[in-house]
């Protein structure tokens, strides 16, 4: 029995010892996003997704750090501290704010941001090709003229459309240029409404009430946040509700034409492979997803259509990739 449990206990240490030198020899992945929302979940997903597709695969091969701000700057900035601290051999931030307390943080890790809006309003980049810094990634801005074409379509006396965002974030602001320019092309006047926190929404959105023929809520994580409180204020009032992207039309917004934010996670994914393979980020061109992904999500809510009082044409039903009915 005694020379049972001797070998018992060699048995176990030598396997715990194999078990550290094998996760000492795996390569590390940080990721992290300030808030948990569908299409940052999505843009996760598709991250781990193609980086299993590349042989790197968590808990084998790599490890990975997962951590989630919970909406908070401060403990955003905490994590961006502890990553560095930790020495991982690239940085996945998801979102501007978090892409640029990474930023912050460190020269020298890799980082490969994702979902981020305009990565060079945001200073994260100069440009997106002969980058010479520790930092690419994919720009997920949206397609402003093919939504605005899709909104008219749906309403197409659409002379005024509503802006509920937050212009504490540089990515809601790059939106808003990009939908006035737009706008203009196609005799859109975009009617602005900031909610610089959360609490603020609901007041912003009732502003709008009565000025514009609809309001669109772009890719903004605080007023994302509180979507469903926006939706149903364009249920009582009549108000047809857009979002940038798909993920809210299920959460009760009545349409959207976007992108397939797992495919956005994957573009990342494979730009953070190709660093762990040992290319450098001078080799690896900062993109944006709408350009190098050819299909849009286009995504129909007719329960939201009968509670706003809208009237989807069948030639939008037909091209949708989903309709909620």
């Amino acid at each position: 029995m005694r020379y049972f449990a001797k070998t018992l206990l060699i048995g176990t240490m030598a396997g715990l010892m194999i078990s550290a030198v094998h996760a000492a020899d795996m390569k590390k992945v940080a990721i992290s996003t300030i808030v948990e929302v569908p299409a940052l979940t999505e843009t996760k997903d598709g991250i781990l997704e193609a980086l299993a597709a590349r042989g790197y695969i968590e808990g084998k091969t790599i490890t990975v750090d997962y951590q989630n701000a919970n909406g908070n700057m401060p403990t955003q900035q905490q994590i961006a501290k502890k990553f560095v601290g930790n020495q991982p051999d690239v940085i996945i931030p998801i979102t501007t704010p978090t892409s640029q307390s990474m930023a912050a943080a460190t020269k020298t890790i890799p980082i490969v941001f994702a979902t981020v809006t305009d990565p060079v309003k945001a200073k994260l980049i100069p440009g997106y090709t002969n980058l010479q810094g520790n930092i690419t990634g994919v720009s997920d801005a949206a397609p402003i003229g093919p939504q605005l074409d899709f909104f008219k379509r749906i309403i197409p006396g659409l002379s005024k459309l509503g802006f509920v965002y937050n212009p504490g974030l540089d990515n809601s602001l790059a939106t808003l240029g990009w939908m006035k320019d737009e706008g203009a092309k196609r005799g859109i006047t975009i009617v602005e409404s900031p909610a610089p926190t959360t609490n603020e929404i609901i007041l912003a959105t009732k502003k709008l009430i009565g000025k514009v023929d609809a309001i669109y809520i772009p890719n903004d994580t605080t007023v994302v946040a509180g979507l469903e409180a926006i939706i149903k204020i364009g249920q009582e009032m009549d108000m047809p509700i857009f979002t940038g992207e798909t993920g809210g039309v299920d959460r009760g917004a009545l349409a959207s034409v976007g992108l397939d934010y797992i495919n956005v996670g994957r573009v990342a994914g494979n730009m953070a492979a190709d660093i762990l393979d040992g290319i450098p980020i001078s080799q690896i061109d900062a993109v944006i997803a709408y350009k190098v992904m050819t299909d849009f999500k286009v995504v129909v809510n007719l329960i939201a259509a009968e509670k706003m009082n809208v009237t989807i044409p069948a030639d939008v039903l037909a091209e949708a990739t989903k309709v909620i009915k």
